[in-house]
């Protein structure tokens, strides 16, 4: 009897086993070792910066002679956002009739933060299909004169990735007015400040665009503290000296956790229609 019972309850055993195993597998409990989790999905877009001169350069009586209005460059503006294949754009003398004709032109297909309500000429854009707006904030700089400016800063959630980017925009005072280099050197240290504060203590991709109205005078005091790297390359050894990039005044800037490739500087026929600067921009990968 017992070497009978045996067999069978061996085969109960394993029979039982199987069951406890296959029902496991079903309910997704684990059976081996963790899982390693997936890898993070590589995000890219392309960045721009551009100057789309204010309207009030060319509007009115004293409009710059050779320019439309800017109801007509706006339009301008918007087919070369299109063309650039712009995701995220730092916008400057972006003034409020150039701000309230384009969020009616565009509808929800893009997003602006200003910073400031009152002022708009310094904003950030984006594709509202690409990014979703966190928060955002403006950093107080001086202007002409001294003059208090706000910059806007930005928080974006990547939609396809879920990752966090943060961008800043800026405007330097040109010489327009009298000599403002003092303001410009004030601006960038400021500046420097906020990008090392962001990559610091969030650890994610942060980006700056502007007209800094400089070229090696703002390229080497801002990539002094070796935290952001420009689109146009160029090298700011701690132990050795400044190698700024030949280009005009226009920038993108990005810290470590992102890539800058294909940089671009468009002055095409379009573009000279639409503004007295550049558009620039650069394919960004998210490291």
């Amino acid at each position: 009897m017992i070497s009978v019972l045996r067999p069978a309850l061996c085969s109960l055993s394993l029979a039982l086993a199987l069951a406890l195993a296959l029902a496991l597998t079903a309910t997704g409990a684990a059976l081996v070792g963790p899982v390693e989790a997936a890898p993070a999905q590589e995000e890219s877009f392309v960045i721009a910066s551009f100057n789309v001169l204010g309207a009030d350069h060319t509007d009115g009586r004293h409009g710059r002679p050779g320019f439309d209005s800017s109801d007509v460059r706006l339009d301008r503006a918007i087919k070369v956002l299109r063309r650039t294949h712009a995701a995220i754009v730092g916008l400057q003398e972006f003034q409020r009739p150039q701000h309230d004709r384009f969020l009616a032109r565009v509808g929800d297909r893009w997003a602006v933060y200003s910073g400031a309500e009152w002022d708009t000429d310094n904003s950030i854009a984006w594709r509202t299909d690409r990014f979703a707006f966190v928060e955002g904030w403006s950093v107080a700089v001086p202007y002409f004169h001294g003059n208090t400016r706000y910059m806007p800063v930005v928080g974006l959630r990547a939609l396809a990735s879920d990752r966090m980017v943060y961008m800043m925009n800026t405007h330097h005072a040109a010489d327009t007015r009298g000599n403002a280099s003092q303001w410009r050197r004030e601006a960038t240290r400021i500046e420097r400040s906020v990008t090392r504060k962001l990559t610091r203590e969030l650890n994610v991709a942060v980006f700056m665009t502007g007209d800094m109205n400089d070229r090696s005078a703002f390229f080497c005091p801002f990539t002094r503290n070796q935290v952001m790297h420009s689109f146009l390359g160029g090298s700011n050894p701690r132990n050795g000296s400044c190698d700024a990039p030949t280009s005009g005044v226009d920038w993108i800037f990005a810290n470590e956790y992102a890539e800058l490739d294909s940089p671009r500087i468009n002055r095409s026929a379009l573009v000279q229609a639409t503004s007295d600067h550049p558009i620039v921009s650069a394919h960004v990968r998210l490291r």
